[in-house]
This record gives C-alpha cells, structure tokens and sequence, in this order.
C-alpha cells in the first residue's frame, strides 16, 4: 500500500495546486492537472483501503473480553487497555482521552473528500466510458459505505429515531466556508441509498471484477440488504440479497477448511470473499467474551480457525508474527443472514429463513443435521445468534445491537492482574449507543452540533459479583 498512498498524496497535491490558479504559470498547471481515468483510479484505489479497521467497533460491543493472564503479573498498568478504555467503559470522553484509538470521525470524512474529488473530475479525463463509469461506481459504492460507517457510529439508530441528527453530507470536494451542519439520520439514509443503487446500476452494465479494496456489483447489493436492513426493509433486504447470492460465487465450505489452514479468510481464494477493505488486530490482552465463546456448538469449525487453541485470542487464522493482521472483508455469508433475517421478519416466509439458517450452518458445524423451528420468534432468535456467530469482529455486532434495541451489556475492566475486576454496564438505550462526536471536529466546524452523549456524567463501574 505504500505506492498506492505515494501515489495519492502526489495526486491529490496535483489536483489541490491546479485548483489555485492566479500565480502559476500556464505551462506548471498544466504539468499538475490529473489526465486520465488511470490517474483517478490510482486515487480512488487509495480510499478503498481503510487502514484503521474502526478499531473502536471492537472495544464496544459484547463479544469482547479481557484475558486475565495476559495483563502480567506486575504493577504497571497493560497500556493496550488503557489505550481502549473510554471504549471498554463507554466514558462520553472516550475520544478526548491519551489513547490510540482513532475516533473514525476525520478519517472518514477525508475519505469522503477524496472520493468527492474522483467524483467532480472523472468526467472531464481522457478515458474510455466505461473505464469512467467503473470509477463513477466505485467511488459512489465506497461513499454510500464511509456515511453508512459514519451515521451509525455518530447518529442514533434509524429504526429507533431516524429524525434524530446524523451526520453532516457533504458532496463535493470544494471547500465551504462556515462549517456544514449535520443532517438527519433519514436524510443520510437516502443519500447512502442513492450513492449505493446508483453504483450498483453502474456495476451492472459491466462484467464483474474481484480485486483487493476494490468494490463490485456483488459488494454494492450485500451492503445495500445491510441499509435496508436498519430501515426494516425487508422486501428490498430480500430483492438486494438475492442480486448478491445471484452473482457470489457462494459460501466456503468451513468443514473441509484443515485447522491448520493459513490466511484462510482475508484470502480471495475463499469463494465467499468479496471485498477486502482494511487490516485490523484484536490485540493482546483483548479477546474473546466468555459468552460469544459458549454460543458456539460442538463441531462449528470457526472455533477452530477462528481463535486461538486455548480460545484466549481472535486469531482469524492469521500467523502470529508483527506483520500480519486480521483482516475485514465483506463477505456473500452476510447476505445470506440479511436475507434470513428479512424473511424471518415478514409474513410467511418462514420456510425460506429456515433454509438460509440450515444451509450456512451446514457449511460451519461438522455433521450438522438441520433443524426444524416452527416458532416464529425462536426462528428470529437463532438468526440473529447465528449473525453474531458468523460475523463477530467484522465491524458488525455494535450496529446490530443498536438495531436490536440497544440492549444492556457489560465488560468486566482492569488494567493489573492484581487489580479486582470492575464492571461497567451500557444501560438499555443508553445515551453512549450514539457515540460523542470529537470535540477537535466541533472545534473545526462552528456548525457541528454535538451529540447528548457527550454531556453524559463520568461512567463508574463497581466491584464483580457485588
């Protein structure tokens, strides 16, 4: 990725310097202006790539823990926790805390004026219309996904309050004076919808290509039934579902996967692997909750290919070794359980949710036989459970939990091993489900509303089992 970042900041410098006419002469703006649609898709390729994972998604929810063992037995704090602690505990401070944890805030957002640049030139370059369009398509699907990211971490759940705030939307790369004020959640929605049908439409006239952080058709329609999903829309969760399955090349057979199998998700060699978009680790001393762990059956191979032997650590079947990190990626099994879902949430469709049910855990547990559930909310139940299952530290459990009704969870938190474990509890529809917004972001833009959860009192915990 190295090239690929070299190659972006020279464009976007490029594309920055041409826009200051007045002082340059002609000849030096026109050595600078950016020419083609392989210059564009040399930028685009950049912000297909999100480097930090949303390192925060795995520090809030409930399939997170921390191993005791691995805090050591001396007298200085484990600096990783300390480093995740406004996240571990939900303080309304947590940004504004020495840690590493990048808020995703301006991240995203300088994503977003990336792609808003490939957006208002790809037209005016020298290329062929469908090299353009490609472009067009990929720059509209990783849009729709950066304010996707954005809403759900930054505004309250659309199925909850969608009139509530969002986030600002901006849409082109020129600068506005002022500062922008946030839009609605429901107006971020329709622009996340307009962005992903309209790249998807694009896509479509095309043959599909796979290729690391770029998106296709296949990706555009899994996130789509994702977004439909939030606004329970179950009918458009099924019709968009069902493009993606239509052109995945299908699941991965997870019981025929040796244990000892290396690089075996982030892998395009996986069938159902359409998107690598970002390396991310769950470091030491975090793993694993003790009650994601027990939800998994006897047999499920992802026990094995997912964490470690002694089940202390989210492996992803990644090597131990400096370098290497699990990786995310958008996988066809998502589709499969948006589209379960759907069908669970709708009336008679019973039958098809059950099969979606089946035939993803005949590809995970070894000498599964499938089940029959008549009882609509236990049918509900075990999908949503098989979700969690599936795609725990994929950046999805948070979201889901905040669509679910913002249920109560807890961690249990020390940075010693000598220390007692303290516990903290996310009440049900806590204000900290919609995250403070930065205060260095509310500093940059006087019109930048910040959320309630900011204002929230310091969160205490109290002692285990007390």
């Amino acid at each position: 990725m190295k090239q690929y970042n070299s190659i972006i900041t020279s464009l976007i410098c490029m594309m920055l310097i041409s826009a200051c006419s007045g002082f340059l002469e002609e000849k030096s703006q026109d050595e600078v202006l950016v020419r083609t649609v392989q210059d564009y898709d040399e930028l685009l390729l950049g912000y297909m790539h999100n480097s930090n994972g949303y390192l925060m998604l795995y520090a809030l929810d409930d399939d997170i823990g921390i191993n005791e063992a691995k805090l050591g037995t001396g007298t200085t704090e484990n600096g990783v926790i300390l480093d995740y602690s406004g996240c571990l505990t939900w303080q309304p401070n947590m940004w504004e805390q020495e840690n590493k944890i990048d808020d995703g805030y301006q991240y995203t957002y300088d994503n977003i004026k990336g792609l808003n640049a490939v957006l208002d030139g790809i037209d005016e370059v020298h290329g062929s219309q469908q090299e353009k369009e490609l472009i067009k398509a990929g720059a509209l699907g990783m849009r729709g996904f950066c304010y996707y990211m954005l809403v759900n971490l930054f505004g309250e759940p659309y199925n909850y309050n969608k009139k509530a705030l969002g986030v600002p939307l901006k849409l082109t790369a020129g600068l506005t004076e002022n500062g922008i004020p946030r839009n609605t959640v429901e107006e971020g929605y329709t622009q996340i919808l307009k962005d992903l049908n309209t790249s998807a439409t694009l896509f479509e006239k095309y043959p599909k290509e796979t290729a690391n952080y770029k998106l296709n058709v296949t990706v555009v329609n899994i996130l789509l039934s994702r977004v439909y999903l939030h606004m329970e829309q179950w009918e458009d969760v099924i019709r968009t579902a069902n493009k993606a399955i239509e052109t995945a090349k299908g699941l991965t057979d997870y019981t025929q996967i040796s244990a000892d199998a290396k690089y075996y998700l982030p892998s395009y060699d996986l069938s159902e692997v359409e998107w690598v978009y970002a390396k991310n680790a769950i470091v030491r001393p975090l793993g694993p909750s003790a009650d994601l762990l027990s939800k998994y059956k006897e047999g499920d191979r992802r026990l094995d290919l997912w964490f470690s032997a002694n089940r202390a650590d989210v492996t992803k079947k990644i090597p131990e070794t400096p370098t290497t990190d699990p990786t995310s990626t958008i996988r066809i099994s998502e589709a499969y359980l948006n589209r379960a879902e759907a069908y669970a949430q709708s009336q008679g469709y019973a039958k098809e949710a059950l099969a979606d049910l089946n035939q993803l855990r005949r590809y995970r547990i070894v000498g599964y036989q499938d089940v029959t559930i008549t009882d609509s909310k236990t049918l509900l139940e075990e999908i949503r459970l098989e979700r969690r299952l599936e795609l725990c530290y994929e950046g999805h459990r948070w979201f889901d939990l905040r669509r679910y009704g913002m249920p109560s969870i807890s961690h249990d938190y020390k940075t010693r091993i000598v220390d007692p474990w303290i516990t903290y509890t996310l009440q049900e529809k806590d204000p900290l489900y919609t995250l403070p917004i930065p205060e260095k972001m509310i500093s940059n833009n006087t019109r930048l509303e910040q959320n309630a959860s900011a204002y929230e009192p310091e969160r205490t915990g109290v002692l285990k089992n007390q």
